[in-house]
């Protein structure tokens, strides 16, 4: 099962845990996997083209299965808010994937719960 940890501060998102595998599919075929890693994926890869600087973010070296990206707190206050739109972008689109593939993904989140409670 994938879970995704959401820890929030005053200051809003400040950490996004991903981790473990769907098992919904063979590996390559798991397309629960690949909704998961794209949404996270491609949010994390269009920080820095879009707000201009690289985002604080650990993966797995080997195997995959674990992203932690850690929500830097911005002194400018548009890039930050900006930061905080992506983030929370992102974790609403993995309740999506969670509220329909429940049995598979998990979101841990004060603000928008999803997914199943195994």
């Amino acid at each position: 099962m994938i879970e995704v940890q959401v820890v929030r501060s005053q200051f809003g998102v400040s950490e996004v845990t991903i981790s473990g595998h769907a098992h919904a599919g063979k590996h390559g075929q798991d397309i629960v996997c690949s909704a998961v890693s794209a949404v996270s994926l491609g949010t994390l890869n269009g920080i820095q083209p879009l707000l201009g600087f690289v985002p604080d973010v650990e993966l797995a070296e080997k195997g995959g299965g674990f992203i932690k990206w850690r929500v830097q707190e911005l002194a400018d206050e548009r890039l930050h808010e900006q930061q905080q739109l992506l983030a929370e972008s992102m974790i609403i689109t993995l309740v999506g994937i969670a509220h329909r593939y429940g049995k598979y993904v998990v979101v841990h989140d004060t603000k928008w719960q999803g997914g199943a409670t195994q």
